[in-house]
Formats: C-alpha cells, sequence, structure tokens
C-alpha cells in the first residue's frame, strides 16, 4: 500500500521562485513541505544579475547582508561591451544601471538596496537555510509524477500528489490544500492542471558553457563589464556563432553563452572534453596562453510564453510562479528577481487567509497583479535579445561567407560614405541595447490594479508617466505603486533607516505627519479588535522619525494630517489626503475591502 502524508502547503520546485515562496510562508508563521526533482541547490550559476527590488525582498527576511556577501559588487560590473575577442578591438560599450550618468540618481534615491553579481548557485542555498529554518522542509530528488483533484468533505478542494523518490526509488503520496507551481519552464502542474499560455515561436537554442580561465592578467578595469559579447564575422572557429561570457568569480570563472547560425545550438553532441569546444573558448578569449578547463556544458531554449492566469480557473488553491508562469531568455536581467517577487507578493496572502484576517478573493489578486509584470517581462526580454541581433548584423556576422564578414567589418573604419553608413548601424543597434541597461523603469514601474488595491478616494486615474516607463522610473504613493523609499532619521540623528524598513515584515504600515496622529490610535484599534497586525509611524518634526532630507515631503503624495497604507509587501494599497472625521471607520473600512472580508 502507498503511503500517505499531509500538509496543507506543497511548493514543487527548488529554484529561485519555490525556495522564496517557503520563505516567505515561513515568515509569516506558516509550516509545509518543499520537493524538487533535483538532487540538490542548482550546481551552476544560471541567473545572476539581481536588482535592487529583489534585494528589498531579502532585506525583509534579513539575509541581505548574507547575500550581498555572497555577491560581486561594483558599478562598472553592470556594463556591456562588444569586442573581436576579450583581448581584442572593443566595438563598443554600454554603461549599466548603477554606472550610467543619467541613471546614478535612481541608484542613491530610488531603493535602500543595490545592484549586484549574485549567482543563483549561491542565492538558492541562503534561501534553503532561511526556508528550513522557518517551518519548511526541503525535500531533494523527490519527483512529481501525478496530481489527483478531490473535492473533500468540508468542500474545499484538495490535492493528492503521487511523487517518485529518486534515492529509493520508493513512491508515495501527499495530499495538500494549496499547491504551488514553481518548477520552472517544463513545469508538471502547468501541463497536468491545464494552465493555458499566450506563446510565440521559439526563438531558436542557445547553450551555455561553465568554465574555469584565469584571466586576472587581461582584466584590467576598461574591460570590466558584466557581458563581454564576442562578435568576430571572420572566426576560424565555429563560424557565425556569436557569444557572450559573463564572469562568475572574478576572473577565473565563467560561462559563455553561445548562439550558433540560424537560432541552432552550436555545440550540440559535444561534451566538457571535446578539443573543439576548448579551441572555440581559446579564440573568444584571443590569449592562447590562457589554460582552459571546460566544467559543463547546457543547452537551452528562447522562449517568449506567459501564463494566462497564475491561478487555476480562477480558483485560490494552486498558484504558478516563477518561470513556470512566465518563460524567456536572460536579457534585461529580470528572470530571478521576478521569481522572487512573485513570491514575495503571494506569500503574506496566503498567510493573511489562512489566519482568517482575510477572505479567499484576496488570493486572487495574486494572479491580477502579478501576471501583467510577467507578460511586460516576457515581452522585453524578447525585445532585448532581438536588439542585440542589431549590432551583430551591423559587425558583419550575418554575411554570407567569412571573406564578406571581415569586409563588412573593415568598413567601419574606412573614411567612405558606405564606412560612415555602418558606422552609423552599430551607434543606432547598441543605443537600442542601451534601454536594457538604463532599465530602472522595467523594474521598478510594476503597478497594481487589483482589489487589493483601494483607489475609491483618488480624485484622477494614475498620473501619467512622463517619458519611456522602461526608462524612467515613476515614484508616487498612487495605490498600487511601490512604497518610495527615503532615508529618515530621529531628530537626535542617531542611524538612517529607509522607509522600507518600517513596512513589510507580514504586517501593514501606516504613515502619516503632523495632524493625522489619528490614524495611529484607529490602527492600534483595529489591530487589537481584528488581529491585522498594524504599525504606524509618524513622520514629522516631534513625531516618531525626522524627515531629514525633506524627501517624505516631497514624495507622500497627501496633506501632513494624511496617511499612506502600505500593504505588507510594501506596495502602497490606499492613501488619504488628509484626516478623516472618523479615521477608524476609514482605515477599517478600506482595510475589508483590500482583504476581501467580505467573504469571511
Amino acid at each position: 500500500m502507498t503511503s500517505e502524508i499531509q500538509t496543507k502547503f506543497l511548493v514543487v520546485g527548488a529554484g529561485p521562485a519555490g525556495l522564496a515562496l517557503a520563505a516567505f510562508l515561513g515568515q509569516n508563521g506558516l509550516d509545509g513541505l518543499v520537493i524538487a526533482k533535483a538532487a540538490s541547490t542548482s550546481d551552476t550559476p544560471r541567473a545572476h544579475s539581481f536588482n535592487p527590488f529583489a534585494f528589498e525582498c531579502l532585506r525583509d527576511l534579513g539575509i541581505e547582508e548574507q547575500a550581498l556577501k555572497q555577491s560581486v559588487r561594483g558599478h562598472t560590473l553592470q556594463s556591456m561591451r562588444w569586442a573581436r575577442s576579450m583581448v581584442g578591438e572593443e566595438y563598443g560599450k554600454v554603461l549599466g544601471w548603477s554606472e550610467h550618468p543619467s541613471c546614478v540618481e535612481h541608484a542613491y534615491g530610488l531603493t535602500p538596496c543595490e545592484y549586484a553579481e549574485l549567482s543563483q548557485s549561491e542565492l538558492e542555498p541562503l534561501l534553503v537555510r532561511y526556508a528550513s529554518h522557518h517551518n519548511f522542509e526541503v525535500r531533494f530528488s523527490t519527483e512529481l509524477i501525478a496530481i489527483e483533484r478531490l473535492t473533500g468533505v468540508s468542500g474545499y478542494t484538495q490535492y493528492v500528489c503521487t511523487v517518485h523518490d529518486l534515492i529509493s526509488h520508493s513512491t508515495f503520496k501527499i495530499r495538500t490544500r494549496y499547491l504551488f507551481g514553481a518548477d520552472g519552464a517544463r513545469s508538471h502542474i502547468a501541463r497536468s492542471l491545464n494552465f493555458s499560455f499566450t506563446s510565440k515561436a521559439s526563438g531558436g537554442k542557445a547553450c551555455n558553457i561553465l568554465l574555469r580561465a584565469d584571466l586576472n592578467h587581461v582584466m584590467h578595469k576598461e574591460r570590466h563589464a558584466a557581458l563581454h559579447w564576442i562578435v568576430k564575422p571572420d572566426r576560424t572557429t565555429f563560424p557565425g556563432l556569436v557569444a557572450h561570457l559573463r564572469m562568475v568569480e572574478p576572473w577565473k570563472k565563467w560561462v559563455m553563452v553561445g548562439f550558433g547560425v540560424n537560432g541552432t545550438n552550436a555545440f550540440e553532441e559535444l561534451t566538457p572534453e571535446s578539443p573543439e569546444l576548448i579551441e572555440c573558448v581559446r579564440e573568444i578569449i584571443g590569449d592562447d596562453s590562457v589554460d582552459i578547463e571546460i566544467l559543463r556544458i547546457d543547452p537551452w531554449t528562447v522562449r517568449q510564453s506567459v501564463a494566462d492566469e497564475y491561478t487555476l480557473d480562477h480558483g485560490t488553491d494552486v498558484f504558478l510562479l516563477g518561470d513556470a508562469a512566465h518563460r524567456h531568455p536572460p536579457a534585461y536581467g529580470l528572470g530571478s528577481n521576478t521569481c522572487i517577487q512573485d513570491a514575495y507578493n503571494l506569500g503574506w496572502k496566503i498567510a493573511y487567509v489562512l489566519k482568517g484576517l482575510a477572505g479567499p478573493g484576496l488570493l486572487k489578486s495574486y494572479s491580477e497583479e502579478r501576471q501583467p509584470v510577467g507578460a511586460m517581462l516576457v515581452h522585453n526580454a524578447n525585445q532585448g535579445l532581438h536588439a542585440q541581433v542589431g549590432v551583430w548584423e551591423a559587425v558583419g556576422m550575418f554575411a554570407p561567407s567569412r571573406e564578406e564578414g571581415a569586409q563588412q567589418l573593415a568598413k567601419l573604419s574606412q573614411a567612405t560614405e558606405e564606412g560612415a553608413t555602418s558606422r552609423d548601424k552599430v551607434r543606432k543597434a547598441m543605443e537600442n541595447v542601451e534601454e536594457e541597461t538604463k532599465s530602472w523603469g522595467a523594474a521598478y514601474n510594476q503597478w497594481y490594479v487589483s482589489t487589493a488595491v483601494y483607489s475609491e478616494d483618488e480624485d484622477s486615474a494614475r498620473p501619467t508617466l512622463d517619458g519611456n516607463p522602461i526608462i524612467v522610473p515613476q515614484v508616487t504613493t498612487y495605490p498600487g505603486s511601490r512604497l518610495p523609499h527615503v532615508w529618515l532619521d530621529v531628530a537626535t540623528r542617531q542611524k538612517m533607516i529607509s522607509t522600507h524598513d518600517l513596512a513589510g515584515k507580514g504586517a501593514f504600515c501606516l504613515l502619516f505627519g503632523i495632524g493625522g496622529e489619528a490614524w495611529k490610535k484607529a490602527s492600534v484599534n483595529i489591530s487589537r479588535n481584528t488581529g491585522i497586525p498594524i504599525n504606524a509611524y509618524g513622520i514629522g518634526f516631534g513625531l516618531d522619525y525626522s524627515d531629514v532630507h525633506r524627501e517624505w515631503y516631497a514624495k507622500r503624495g497627501v496633506d501632513e494630517s494624511g496617511c499612506v497604507l502600505v500593504r505588507p509587501d510594501r506596495f502602497v494599497a490606499w492613501r488619504s489626503s488628509k484626516v478623516a472625521a472618523d479615521c477608524e471607520a476609514k482605515l477599517k473600512h478600506v482595510l475589508d475591502k483590500v482583504l476581501s472580508k467580505g467573504e469571511l
């Protein structure tokens, strides 16, 4: 007889999305189980570019500093360059998120966190440790093989998952109330439960090569970058191949990503021992004296696909997140960042519903809010990869032969009309790519419109963004926006603290000013009567915190006596322009709406 165990929460997949969800559920006092087919956390770097808004989520868990210790930090490591080889002639470079002059103000004023290179192989162990220390067991070498949907005596739907232990080769069942599909681009849960996707044809194949090569002697400061695109139209190994090198450990361990001719995997059927692969890497580096060791080969497919809904049949018990919900190439560096933020959005909502603080309708807001973000990510990532193609074409990579490619490349240095045209193509192509490396807006502008946001008191619609939403972030307290980051301090100046550090940690946060003290009393009474955790802070002279640089005044969007209500995921739930006649009644009404309490 097959044994059966029970858990309220079963997370399938132990990548960034699944482990982050377990961590956020555990932070909120819940317990459950994570299973994964993989034998361990990721043993290759995979996702690497970690943006400030994902770090903000780790900051809420208290593990941001640990993550930064595992990261490679530095503004110059956020840029992108194109060259004939790692030591060869450079065609051009675009400065990255925190290095570009037009972005410096965002790096210092938009968030308390930073961009850094945090490889998936370093991130996942941190999340495993946090989750397992907060009541979530993480079980590797455990493969989901079947799902059965049942309606229990209580009327709740339950899911019986048949799993296979890849070590003992035994089979057992797991019965769960909530099922989370964080099982990647080939999601068993998405396929078994017939989630629908909007997809476009594959953009071809690519291949990651993990390797060791000590390049300390050639990596002087001017060559520092996040991605080193090597485009050589007259290359002798694997003609037509375009590749980039990404540093994993300075400057000795790398990932090379190769794109073959016409969307093919140029390294099909090769092994780490294949001499032609070594020669390919050697040509990309451009220094025959370097010893090269190939550690691993990982082919992958360029995808463009997003789930139409992140919940099953608009329900409240099966959820997709991470790559199971959105599938895309790594351009724009938003992959693992979006996985973490999917989990951050969902974790507190599950906890509030289970604890009876919210109605099940709150869970429907997860798909309403995160699906548009996933759709944006999939579109931008594929557009970013397409923008790279413009550079490749401009330097001769698509010429019919090596000789013609070399001739096209040579035009870049010719004082002719054709040469000027070629140089203009290269410049414009790199300018198109530059949108990616300045994409603070794409990372920041995740505006939520859902039942978990209360905007009925607004006099107008969301303000129109002045500029390109991919580049320009909109800082506002309009409901559904990120809480603006502002540095505060106590009046006697002891230690600066971000508004973000006042919010989060599973609780609502209410920020008010002089004349709005009634909001604090209201929040204390509501919290005591309902159990909803609300932390209220006054910002202004004589209150809890001082607006040292007057930034909160500029960003708060309400009068001094008004308030801003922030959800546990640090998004604005509602704001009041001024103090209400009955603050407690007003605040309770808003919370009842945001938390779907009418369903209880």
